[in-house]
């Protein structure tokens, strides 16, 4: 009998081992890993991105196939179908896009990501249930990000020159090279400190998580990311309020009135350049043409998914007052300009939808990783990608958060009693 659990034990861990390696490489399949070579790097991202989607849906219809006592529940899908009528409008912007060729890419990278998040979560769900909790999600994100976040620093000690980027003239060098934007590397670096978090607030091995915390939090500060570092900022201060230690309280107001100043000198005022900070680095007057000068062309449904470019022989939009780029450094700028009003009004009411689920929602780890998700990845929509720009790993996420609103699972019951369907507290 002890042998039979035995068996059972190393083979749930086994799986665990693989379901986290899945996210890993899921999450590492959105960096620049050789950049050298443009068509290398291309085959590399989208191989391992199939690979992961294809490897989550084996391995979750091999669950489903050996635990049929146990059935998916979907509620507050209110915020899911807006999601996918965004992506369905996505797709018909074929029709009128100024760039066909990438609008056909970034789809095919959307429904993909849709795809992998699907299987992925129903997968960790159903292991959750089965193993009583042993690989809920903040988990599997502290460990995955924690590693790749380990792999940056001792990249950087073996290879300062292509892991870190200089800026400013050379006076400021920030970590991520040209493998990943620094500011999309800091915002991962914010999750996974986030993650530490919530795992040691849920009394999870502490040497782990604060180790973790510390490789994070290093390679956070070496992104010299302005706005990760105010989102991890606030979420820690987010769970010391939650925690209701008063000592802890004190000793982080004491804390703050320290550091702070050292942060802004060092990392928010960069070169003591104060009119950068007040510009966003340029962006502000880039968002002011694009409204002014790009947006009136077409106001209803805009270039085209992911196309800001007015013309069919471009990818760029060239600001008169700022620079050239073929993004809008802003998710909901990218959504007005390149799905139009029609686009920016569905993204308006998917978030309101998901809000509302979040609110009504009475699971308190649920909420609690949802807040540690979602502020990082706001805020960086705010300067970068975002949840609704270019591929890239914010958007997984984002989707990752609509189905924690939406996904429930529990044991089968007989159809002649009332169906009540239990939620995965993890």
């Amino acid at each position: 009998m002890n042998t039979v659990k035995t068996i059972a034990s190393e083979k749930a861990n086994w799986l665990l081992t693989l379901i986290t390696l899945i996210l890993l490489l899921r999450i590492t399949s959105y960096f620049t890993l050789f950049p050298s070579s443009i068509g290398v790097t291309r085959v590399v991202k989208i191989g391992l991105r199939f690979m992961m989607s294809g490897l989550s849906l084996v391995l979750l219809l091999n669950l489903i196939s050996k635990n049929r006592e146990i059935q998916f529940g979907y509620r507050n899908i209110t915020g899911g179908m807006l999601y996918l009528v965004y992506a369905i409008l996505g797709f018909a912007s074929i029709l009128w896009s100024t760039n066909i060729q990438f609008t056909v890419l970034q789809l095919l990278m959307l429904f993909e990501s849709i795809a992998f998040v699907l299987f992925f979560y129903h997968l960790q769900t159903m292991y959750n249930f089965k193993y009583y909790g042993k690989a809920d999600f903040s988990q599997l994100m502290s460990v995955s990000i924690s590693i790749i976040s380990l792999a940056f620093l001792i990249g950087l000690y073996l290879d300062p020159s292509t892991f870190y980027r200089d800026t400013h003239g050379g006076a400021v060098s920030r970590l991520g090279g040209f493998i990943i934007n620094p500011n999309e590397l800091g915002m991962l670096a914010a999750i996974g400190a986030s993650m530490n978090f919530l795992e040691l607030s849920r009394d999870k091995p502490k040497f782990w998580n604060i180790l973790f915390v510390i490789i994070n939090v290093a390679v956070l500060l070496l992104t010299q990311s302005r706005s990760s570092l105010g989102g991890f900022l606030l979420i820690i201060i987010l769970f010391i309020y939650q925690s209701g230690n008063r000592k802890l309280q004190l000793l982080t107001i004491i804390g703050g009135i320290f550091v702070l100043p050292v942060l802004v000198n060092t990392i928010i005022i960069k070169e003591g350049d104060v009119s950068e900070v007040m510009s966003m680095t340029g962006r502000l007057p880039f968002w002011s043409d694009l409204i002014t000068f790009g947006f009136p062309d077409r106001p209803i449904l805009g270039y085209g998914f992911m196309s800001i470019s007015p013309s069919p022989f471009t990818d760029k939009f060239d600001s008169i007052h700022a620079y050239a780029a073929s993004m809008t450094h802003n998710t909901f700028v990218q959504v007005l300009i390149n799905l139009g009003l029609v686009g920016a009004f569905i993204v308006l009411f998917q978030m309101i939808a998901t809000l509302y689920a979040f609110l009504t929602n009475k699971n308190g780890y649920i909420k609690q990783l949802t807040v540690a998700l979602f502020i990082p990845i706001f805020i960086n929509s705010l300067t970068e990608f975002g949840i609704f720009g270019e591929a890239n790993y914010s958007i997984m996420f984002y989707q990752f958060i609509i189905l924690f609103m939406i996904i429930e699972a529990g044991p089968k019951i007989q159809k002649l009693r009332p169906q009540i369907i239990l939620r995965n507290d993890a």
